[in-house]
């Protein structure tokens, strides 16, 4: 057994490091070996020293040192320092002059013991080998799914259609004659008898139109309107006859101040045209930016404006709503209210709705 005093008189095989005096480490090394009562080192921890220093430069002897010391103090502490096996365990970081070998023993819990404090994992090096690591796996992962895209495709699976509502199944043809029908709402499949085809449905709309000229009743007209939308709905009849309707009852709607019911007809109207359907698109393009006015919707009036075809801005009506809004961003309260006088088709019943507004901003300029 080699004692802490004895190292610096051993044999000429000894590295010269141990012979050196001026070590540093090795002289803090014995201090820590003296004052924590255990005066041997295992012979593994003197060849762990020697190999640490003879793989090291000198520019990092220093840094070394430290190294070793914590090292030692650590093992020292926790009364380990025989328990450690020194000759699988890795050199310190400071060791710069050649890799450390890999070696294909488990590391056992016993020389895991002692955590080797000098590591940095947020240093440079670490940095590094951890990108290249994610690089590699980042590789392999592509690797792997290009590998499967030329592979055979496989064959797709019909679509889970169990919870997909068949409405070919459901469309019916009415078989009810009457005219005139209130509306409810469908709590169950519509009955056909109580649905009415297209030719009744024609001959419904000229009754509506002729009740509210004489009439005026809004309640009445407002029901009826909603009962031919139904009974268009359940039959799928999408055709030029269902534009008419919805921009029949749009037009009672603005004429009654019924915005909701209107813009719900101006929205369906919306995909109506989109279909290439005709009817009066150019119309209801003015009331709807004229709606967005009222509404303060800047979005929508800046999405409507893009998907604007040049044809479509040098309408009557387009030009002026576009007049209106021009007028009301840039504050010409003047120019905002002659136009207002001058408001084509039922544009004037929209503007209605938000003319007190701006003649009270006007005021407060």
């Amino acid at each position: 057994m080699y004692t802490a005093v004895d190292i610096s008189k051993q044999s000429p095989k000894a590295p010269q490091i141990q012979k050196n005096k001026k070590t540093p480490v090795l002289k803090s090394s014995l201090s820590i070996a003296n004052t924590s009562g255990d005066s041997t080192w295992p012979d593994s921890l003197k060849v762990y020293v020697e190999r640490s220093f003879a793989a090291c430069s000198t520019s990092a002897r220093k840094r070394l040192e430290k190294q070793l010391n914590q090292i030692i103090s650590s093992a020292v502490k926790n009364k380990k320092l025989n328990s450690i096996n020194w000759t699988i365990r890795p050199l310190p970081k400071a060791c710069d002059l050649e890799p450390q070998p890999v070696l294909p023993v488990k590391r056992t819990s016993v020389s895991a013991g002692i955590i080797d404090t000098s590591d940095n994992f947020d240093s440079e090096e670490r940095k590094e080998r951890r990108l290249h690591r994610f690089q590699k796996e980042a590789e392999a992962e592509a690797a792997r799914k290009e590998a499967e895209s030329s592979s055979t495709m496989p064959i797709p699976q019909p679509p889970n259609t169990a919870d997909v509502h068949n409405w070919d199944a459901d469309t019916i043809v009415g078989t009810c004659t009457r005219l005139e029908k209130s509306y409810f709402r469908l709590t169950s499949a519509p009955d056909p008898s109580q649905v009415r085809p297209l030719s009744v449905l024609r001959n419904t709309l000229e009754l509506l139109k002729r009740k509210w000229v004489e009439e005026n009743n809004y309640t009445y007209i407002c029901s009826q309107f909603k009962s031919m939308r139904q009974d268009l709905t359940v039959q799928r009849i999408t055709n030029s006859f269902t534009v008419e309707v919805y921009e029949t009852h749009a037009r009672v709607a603005l004429e009654t101040n019924d915005l909701g019911e209107y813009n719900q007809c101006q929205t369906q109207l919306k995909q109506l045209y989109a279909m290439g359907l005709p009817g009066h698109a150019m119309e209801f393009l003015a009331y709807r930016i004229l709606y967005f006015l009222y509404t303060r919707n800047k979005g929508d009036i800046n999405a409507a404006m893009a998907a604007m075809l040049p044809s479509e801005k040098q309408d009557q009506a387009v030009q002026h709503a576009l007049s209106v809004r021009a007028a009301m961003a840039a504050g010409n309260y003047h120019r905002f209210f002659m136009l207002y006088l001058a408001t084509p088709n039922m544009g004037g019943y929209l503007i209605d709705k938000f003319v007190d507004r701006e003649r009270c901003a006007s005021l407060q300029r």
